[in-house]
C-alpha cells in the first residue's frame, strides 16, 4: 500500500482527535453590508465561504485525483448521467473539474450546496441550457433567476455559473442559501472549527467531517451499521493510492464504552464482508476490504480502511446497471 503504511494511516486517524474536540464550535458570521455583492475576484479567491453555515457535513474532493484513480472512469460515467446539462454544453467533468467542496444540510429536508472549481464556458452552457434540449437525466434544463444570478436545474439538481472558474451545485434550497450570501456580501468561512483544522492540516485528496448530533442518524441505519450506534462525529482524510481507496479517520462516541463497542463492531464489519466474498466473486467483484483496523482511545476510535480499487469499479458498474434498469 504505497504512500500509506499502517503507521502513517493510524497516525492520520489519531491526528484528527484534537480537531474533533471542538466539533460544536462555529465561526461567527459578520455581515459586511447588505449591498456589498461579492465580485468575481473575491469568489475565485476562496470557494469555501460560499458554502452556507450550519453544515452537518462537509466533503472536500480533489476531482482530478478522483478521476485519475483506478475507478475514475466509472465515477465519470455516473456523474455524466446525472449532470443537469445537455451534451451540447461540452462540459467534461474529467477535463474541466478540478476540485469540489460539498456541504450537507438539514434545512428543508436533506439539502446539498456545493462549490465546483474548474473551467466553465458560460456562453456555451447558457446556449445549451435553452429549455428544449434534454439532459442525460431525461428532462430539459429549467432556467430561473435568483439573487441576481441565473440558476439552471434539471430534476432535483442544478447549478449556477458564478465565474469562469467557480460554479455552485446542489439542490434548489442549498443553492439559494449560497446565492443569498454572495448577493448580501456576507460570505465568510463558516465551517465547524474541527473541519477548518482538518482542511488546514492536510492536502489529502479527500477530507471530510460530519456531525451527527445536530442531525441524528435514522434508527434503521444504526441497526444496519452497528458501529454507528452512539457516534457523534466523524472526521476523515483519504487518497486514491494502492490498493485504490484509503481512508483514515476518527469516530467520536458518547462515552468510552460506546467507543469500545464501536471499534469492535467496525472490525466485525470486515468479517461480515469477508463472509460474503464467495458471493461477490460470482458477480466478478473481488474482496473489497483489503485492510480495516480500529483503535479505541477514550471516547474516540481511530480507524484505517483500505479498499480494492477494482472492486470499487465493479460495484459502480453494478450500481449503474441497476439505476438504468429502473
Amino acid at each position: 500500500m504505497s504512500g500509506w503504511s499502517r503507521r502513517r494511516l493510524l497516525g492520520a486517524g489519531l491526528g484528527t482527535l484534537g480537531a474533533l474536540a471542538c466539533a460544536h464550535k462555529q465561526d461567527v458570521v459578520v455581515k459586511t453590508g447588505e449591498d456589498k455583492k461579492l465580485g468575481e475576484a473575491q469568489i475565485d479567491a476562496d470557494p469555501v465561504p460560499l458554502l452556507p453555515g450550519d453544515a452537518i457535513g462537509v466533503l472536500s474532493i480533489d476531482a482530478q485525483a478522483l478521476y485519475n484513480s483506478q475507478f475514475g472512469d466509472r465515477v465519470r460515467a455516473v456523474v455524466e448521467k446525472r449532470l443537469p446539462l445537455p451534451p451540447s454544453a461540452g462540459f467534461d467533468p474529467k477535463r474541466d473539474l478540478d476540485h469540489a467542496w460539498i456541504g450537507f444540510y438539514s434545512m428543508q429536508g436533506a439539502d446539498i450546496a456545493g462549490v465546483a472549481v474548474g473551467h466553465f464556458d458560460r456562453k456555451k452552457i447558457e446556449a445549451a441550457a435553452d429549455g428544449t434540449q434534454p439532459t442525460a437525466l431525461g428532462v430539459p434544463v429549467v432556467k430561473t433567476s435568483y439573487a441576481g444570478r441565473t440558476l439552471y436545474t434539471a430534476g432535483t439538481v442544478g447549478f449556477s455559473v458564478l465565474t469562469a472558474k467557480t460554479a455552485l451545485v446542489g439542490n434548489d434550497t442549498g443553492m439559494r442559501r449560497a446565492l443569498d450570501r454572495i448577493q448580501e456580501g456576507r460570505a465568510r468561512r463558516q465551517l465547524p472549527e474541527y473541519m477548518e483544522k482538518l482542511l488546514a492540516s492536510t492536502k489529502a485528496p479527500i477530507v471530510g467531517g460530519f456531525d451527527f448530533t445536530s442531525s441524528p442518524l435514522p434508527d434503521a441505519t444504526r441497526q444496519e451499521l452497528a458501529f454507528l450506534k452512539g457516534v457523534k462525529t466523524l472526521a476523515l482524510v483519504g487518497n486514491f493510492d494502492e490498493p485504490g481507496l484509503n481512508l483514515a479517520g476518527t469516530l467520536t462516541y458518547e462515552d468510552a464504552d460506546a467507543a469500545q463497542r464501536g471499534a469492535q463492531n467496525l472490525i466485525a464489519l470486515r468479517q461480515l464482508v469477508e463472509r460474503y466474498a464467495p458471493f461477490l466473486a460470482l458477480l466478478g467483484i473481488a474482496q473489497p476490504v483489503r485492510r480495516l483496523e480500529a483503535e479505541p482511545k477514550d471516547k474516540d476510535v481511530a480507524f484505517v480502511l483500505a479498499v480494492d480499487g477494482a472492486a470499487v469499479a465493479a460495484l459502480l458498474d453494478r450500481a449503474q446497471a441497476m439505476f438504468l434498469s429502473h
